[in-house]
């Protein structure tokens, strides 16, 4: 059974011109055998549908490559109806075109080989036009069966995400150093230990929950990681100096768990643990019109990405969530390390 669908996989994946060569192939069979049988004139069926086949598998491939894709899967519906209106009478206008030529060439040879009579024409060439609609069902099905299998894909990558994040993120130095901080703030009955407490409570439950969205609000996303920076000051105090910056309306837009996470951890990690002496880090969102724009920069001296997440698996993130749509940089230099995100709206 597995032999039977890695070979189907192999086709569908690494040789397609075959299946579809044997796809049209079998069309025209069934469109000479079919139409064939009235007159039992099959060689005379075959000259003339496979004189119209090529508007027909034009069609279904204009369709399928072009105006599905710029049109419907970006839920383009208007434009895509209009389009597919419009090609469909076109198609069948250069069909009928065909038809009309060739059936005059034809009397021009004083032939009865082909006359209009011996044909149903309308039904042939609107039967025609139902293999686009065929095409572009399966072409649909197929689209439905690798998106599921991405989204599949997806969730897995996103559980191994958060086990991950847990592993690096939430290290056990992390938590140690928080306890630590937590415990000498009860001792001397600060004001802050219960902040503290409650926000390292809220870090915990939102990567145990957030992990299992495609989106979350980008305003909680802020607020966990306002509460990341504040547990980790209590560990660092004077040695970093942080800017925050957030600007726009916050509520309308949404954006992949723990992209944030990723950056201000790297920026924690990377710019200020292995640094002796005074760093600091710098945190901008601001929400446009249809974007959003993040930039996330820190002092360094020597600036690497290292093992975890990582901006890598950050990218990965982006290109499923955003499709390409979106803008990452990161520009290293001798004292700075910058990070630039644009995000288009969801």
């Amino acid at each position: 059974m597995n032999r039977i669908e890695n070979w189907i996989d192999y086709l569908f994946t690494r040789q397609r011109w075959i299946v579809h060569l044997f796809f049209w192939l079998f069309i025209l069979l069934f469109y000479v055998l079919f139409f064939g049988r009235k007159n039992n004139n099959y060689i005379q069926t075959f000259f003339f549908v496979g004189l119209v086949m090529p508007v027909t598998i034009g069609t279904s491939y204009f369709l399928n490559y072009f105006l599905v894709p710029k049109y419907l899967m970006r839920e383009r519906y208007g434009f895509f109806l209009l389009y597919f209106i419009y090609v469909l009478i076109g198609s069948l206008c250069a069909e009928m075109m065909i038809a009309m030529l060739t059936f005059i060439f034809m009397a021009g040879l004083r032939t009865q080989a082909m006359s209009p009579a011996s044909f149903d024409l309308i039904f042939l060439l609107t039967s025609l036009l139902m293999v686009v609609f065929l095409a572009v069902a399966i072409k649909m099905i197929l689209h439905w069966r690798q998106s599921k299998e991405d989204y599949q894909k997806l969730m897995r990558d996103k559980v191994e995400t958060e086990l991950k994040f847990l592993k690096s993120q939430l290290n056990p130095h992390f938590l140690f150093n928080t306890l630590n901080n937590l415990y000498y703030l009860s001792t001397e009955k600060s004001d802050r230990a219960p902040q503290a407490i409650l926000a390292l409570s809220e870090i915990l439950d939102y990567v145990l929950h957030a992990g299992k969205s495609v989106l979350v609000p980008l305003r909680e996303e802020l607020k966990q990681v306002d509460n990341y920076i504040a547990l980790e000051l209590l560990r660092y105090e004077d040695r970093v100096s942080i800017q925050t910056n957030y600007s726009g309306d916050l509520d309308q837009y949404k954006i992949g768990p723990m992209i944030l996470f990723t950056l201000i951890e790297n920026a924690f990690k990377h710019g200020v643990m292995p640094v002796v002496g005074k760093t600091w880090i710098k945190f901008q969102v601001e929400c446009k019109k249809n974007t959003v724009a993040i930039s996330m920069s820190n002092s360094t001296q020597a600036q690497t990405l290292g093992s975890g997440i990582g901006l890598a698996s950050l990218k990965s993130q982006l290109n499923y969530l955003y499709n390409d749509n979106f803008v990452l940089t990161v520009n290293r230099e001798s004292a700075e390390f910058l990070v630039k995100m644009e995000l288009p709206r969801l």
